[in-house]
């Protein structure tokens, strides 16, 4: 019934989405036991994608799909095209042919003969399929700017969601990349609007986030500044925060989707909510309960997390966008190689974006010296580099441990000598 499990050994070398894909046809059939109308498109739909990618034979599944694909009329090359063309204008001897005439003929051909994206070579699929989609989001009172859609599967869900004025919380794993989808791609690329961000902990205090009394006078609240200018109210790490002062966001929070809703601030003045305004929580957990792996984390009340209901999405590591930032494929590959063996070896920590963009930056920077040496300066090895930025990461571990993550990484061919210069940065190490 399901055909992708003739392709199970192919599945293991693919990407993670792929992999993921396969993983949920499997759980929506139960290990393929169960007739499940989703998963047998998802099924139909995956066979397809891996025989175009790798020319594999037809499986029954499809060979009534290939057989419809070549019955259809092949692709005419340019020669036979304009020949048509010829044939067709002959038939009209004898009879007066104007502009319009010539234009209705040549329209008619070129509808028959459209191409399809199977009438495409292998080079230029590849190429289209690589391209990100260029998508603008029109929803009633409300317009994004145009923008390439990152490979972020609920991507357009949480756009929807912050232009219909719901609350957004984005919840993941440290260095998942939640501050940077909340701050980057979806507040400045997305919406094209500013944003002003409260780092939240348990020192964060009433006068950040409606204003108070300070040394040098009345400071206003971010929350405030953020609701009267029309700005995406970034709420970093909220299950960090004081639950008593967290409250004070429930007014504010309760009252996104209304038109010209009025809160107060610490001194009882009233702001009128600018129609842009918009609020993106993040956090490490989802604060309903006590976390013992995030210790700082606090459970919340069940009045803020009401505000968040519905808009709530949970945040995993994403390898494409991760390269997309990097542009060094290198880097990333040793990066993800570490993190992947740290998930395996089961230790408590994480491998994150933060820390993958500070080896890119001290890999440039050690290669620029490298091509500036005979001008003498600071010699490459003295200074910041890539195996410097690993070894501070790696000495967090104890001693076993650090043995363990080297030894899944192929740390000595990789960095005994410095073995990593001579690697192309656009190339998988491994």
């Amino acid at each position: 019934m399901y055909k992708v499990v003739e392709y199970r050994d192919v599945i293991t070398s693919k990407d993670a989405d792929t992999q993921k894909r396969y993983s949920m046809i499997e759980k929506l059939s139960r290990d393929f036991t169960i007739e499940n109308k989703i998963a047998l498109e998802m099924d139909r739909l995956l066979v397809e994608q891996l025989q175009l990618e790798h020319d594999l034979p037809a499986s029954s599944a499809t060979k009534s799909i290939a057989e419809k694909k070549t019955a259809k009329k092949s692709a005419k090359d340019v020669d036979e095209i304009f020949q048509e063309l010829f044939d067709a204008l002959k038939k009209h001897q004898g009879h007066p042919i104007n502009e319009e005439a010539v234009r209705e003929l040549v329209q008619t051909e070129l509808d028959d003969i459209r191409l399809g994206f199977q009438n495409l070579n292998d080079e230029v699929k590849k190429v289209l399929s690589s391209q990100q989609q260029i998508i603008r989001y029109e929803l009633p009172a409300a317009v994004t700017t145009s923008f390439r859609r990152p490979t972020i599967p609920t991507f357009q869900q949480i756009v929807d969601d912050v232009v219909l004025g719901n609350n957004v919380m984005l919840v993941g794993g440290a260095g998942t990349g939640k501050t940077y989808l909340a701050e980057h791609l979806i507040s400045k690329i997305a919406l094209g609007r500013q944003h002003i961000t409260i780092n939240c902990s348990q020192w964060t205090s009433p006068t950040e986030i409606i204003g108070g009394q300070t040394m040098d006078g009345y400071v206003e609240g971010k929350l405030i500044e953020a609701w009267t200018n029309g700005y995406v109210l970034i709420l970093d790490e909220l299950p960090k925060i004081d639950p008593n002062t967290a409250g004070l966001f429930n007014d504010a929070l309760a009252k996104t989707k209304i038109h010209n809703a009025v809160i107060f601030n610490a001194r009882k003045e009233s702001f009128t909510k600018h129609e842009h305004f918009a609020c993106i929580a993040t956090g490490n957990i989802y604060p309903d309960k006590e976390s013992v792996i995030y210790g700082a984390n606090n459970k919340q009340d069940l009045s803020l997390l009401d505000r968040f209901a519905g808009s709530v999405y949970f945040i995993e590591k994403n390898p494409t966008i991760e390269r997309e930032i990097l542009q060094n494929d290198l880097v990333w590959s040793i990066s993800d190689r570490m993190r992947t063996a740290i998930e395996e070896l089961k230790y408590e920590a994480q491998v994150s974006l933060r820390f993958m963009q500070n080896a890119r930056d001290s890999y440039n920077l050690e290669m620029q010296r490298l091509k500036t040496k005979a001008k003498g300066g600071v010699e490459a090895s003295d200074g910041k580099t890539f195996k410097s930025t690993l070894d501070s990461y790696i000495s967090t571990f104890t001693e076993i441990q650090q043995s363990n993550i080297k030894g899944k990484i192929r740390y000595t061919d990789l960095f005994s000598n410095y073995e990593y210069r001579e690697f192309d940065k656009d190339k998988n190490a491994y």
